[in-house]
């Protein structure tokens, strides 16, 4: 086993930064380890496990000379992960200088799936933490005035392409993810956002749908309990309504929304 042994422990150390990082990560006296890798010594049954575990192989992928050896397991895991890290970083915040510019606190106005003559009103927060921008919304649905259910959700916005990309996870039920593309409808008016919003409904069928969406800016700093008190569902042409946003609404949804529902 010695030759065999020694020359797959070379070449998995290979991928570390020393002989020395290994050894204290597998917890092994670095005198006794380096007779390991010259083959002058066979490590006993309980170090050799200790080894295999170490690097995330199996036993037998050290010591059979007919199965090939790559990279430790858990280096891999690393670099997958370090590699899923870059692209998060690389994808948000996007343009965090134009991202800044909408920091605060929307009125969101949606298409319900179920009935493309009503519109859904909810508070969407966003707001700026350690280099990311991440959001926080609360969706009533119901009338406002007689609210059945409240739906939470926390996410990340980005800015690329000159659109805004909101992803956000629904906290409550944790069994659904929202996605938002945004961009300015006004050059003079930036307080107005539109675009599409992509999710699932909260029917028993759990149909996904798109529908057009509209963004009424209200404030870096509101009174919580005023704003949430109107959130919940309109009528299309409610006049409660900002007439831009009903304008939007009314164009984009002559069709209704678009919804795939079960085959």
């Amino acid at each position: 086993m010695s030759n065999t042994f020694s020359e797959k422990l070379r070449s998995l150390c290979a991928h570390y930064r020393s002989v020395s990082e290994v050894c204290r990560m597998l917890g092994l006296n670095r005198q006794q380890f380096d007779r390991y890798l010259t083959g002058q010594v066979r490590p006993s049954q309980h170090n050799l496990q200790r080894i295999a575990e170490g690097f995330g192989v199996d036993v037998s992928e050290l010591i059979d000379p007919a199965r090939e050896i790559g990279p430790p397991a858990r280096l891999k895991e690393e670099s997958g992960r370090d590699r899923m890290g870059s692209l998060i970083e690389r994808a948000f915040p996007g343009d965090l200088k134009r991202l800044r510019a909408m920091l605060g606190y929307y009125h969101t106005h949606f298409l319900i799936p179920s009935d493309p003559d009503e519109v859904t009103r909810s508070l969407v927060y966003l707001y700026e933490q350690e280099g990311r921008v991440c959001s926080k919304t609360i969706e009533r649905t119901g009338p406002h005035e007689e609210v059945k259910e409240i739906l939470k959700y926390e996410g990340m916005a980005t800015f690329l392409g000159n659109c805004i990309f909101l992803l956000e996870f629904e906290t409550l039920s944790a069994d659904t993810i929202v996605e938002s593309i945004l961009y300015p409808s006004y050059r003079k008016s930036l307080d107005i956002l539109t675009g599409l919003t992509f999710g699932m409904t909260s029917q028993v069928y759990r149909q996904p749908f798109a529908a057009p969406i509209a963004w009424k800016y209200l404030g870096r700093t509101v009174d919580l309990k005023e704003q949430l008190a109107v959130c919940g569902s309109y009528k299309r042409n409610d006049v409660r309504i900002d007439p831009r946003i009903r304008k939007y609404l009314n164009a984009a949804g002559l069709s209704g929304t678009l919804s795939l529902g079960p085959m």
